[in-house]
């Protein structure tokens, strides 16, 4: 009896290990970004594009209109068996670079430095509301000038 007691007594401790990890929390690291140490060992003016990517690889992305600015980001994800993933921080370090690709700028954004942003949409009026396709085509064939195509 003794013997079958202490075999359920392990079986319920296993058992409640088990429920025990199904409930921790794991954590995905997306992205890098340079520490303070080695953001502080560039020099402004100095160090080149070619430097930066030499020290830190690649960007993870560029700016949009000109590759002036270069944005490095990384986030951790907290998962949890039942709630939704939280962002447990997530830091960018941005690099602005002069016209002859000498460095100009660096600036660190921390999670609580991050605001909401309001997207604008703006849509462009068509003006084809009223007026049907036939009525189009009919309006486009009076405006056709055959004497501008035998010039």
């Amino acid at each position: 009896m003794t013997d079958r007691f202490f075999q359920l007594k392990k079986l319920c401790f296993f058992f409640m290990i088990i429920l025990l990890t199904g409930c921790s929390a794991t954590f995905e690291n997306h992205g890098h970004t340079p520490s303070k140490v080695e953001v502080e060992q560039l020099l402004i003016g100095k160090d080149s594009k070619q430097s930066v990517k030499k020290m830190f690889g690649p960007p993870s992305s560029l700016g949009l209109v000109d590759d002036d600015k270069w944005f490095y980001l990384s986030t951790k994800v907290r998962y949890s068996s039942y709630r939704t993933p939280e962002i447990v921080t997530r830091k960018l370090v941005a690099f602005t670079f002069a016209n002859n690709g000498a460095l100009e700028n660096v600036e660190v954004f921390q999670l609580d430095n991050q605001e909401v942003v309001v997207l604008s949409r703006r849509i462009t009026d068509s003006g084809i509301k009223s007026i049907g396709l036939i009525r189009q085509i009919l309006n486009s064939a009076g405006n056709y000038d055959p004497t501008t195509a035998l010039e």
